[in-house]
């Protein structure tokens, strides 16, 4: 049960990671784009927030403490981007 909630974690982390790079892509209609990348942005920083009490089950399900502070931590860091992208998106509308 271990690996598989550590193999979900990790799927989860590096589809976000990946999904990001594309959430600020310049379009001819900059406006309507703009608003759509920043629902997005909002969607994906609310789920990666959901995402952070997940950290605390991994610990409990006998991961290396030490491991999950580094997942923690990069998720952190994730939110931290996806929520500078978002004011600057909004500051742009």
């Amino acid at each position: 049960m271990k690996k598989y909630i550590l193999v979900f974690m990790v799927m989860v982390f590096v589809t976000s990671m990946s999904n990001q790079s594309s959430l600020l892509v310049p379009s001819a209609h900059a406006a309507d784009d703009n608003m759509a990348q920043v629902q997005l942005i909002l969607k994906k920083l609310r789920s990666s927030m959901a995402n952070m009490k997940d950290f605390d089950e991994l610990e409990e399900a006998g991961m290396d403490k030490k491991d999950v502070d580094r997942l923690r931590n990069a998720m952190k860091g994730k939110i931290k981007q996806m929520t500078s992208d978002a004011v600057d998106l909004i500051r742009v509308l």
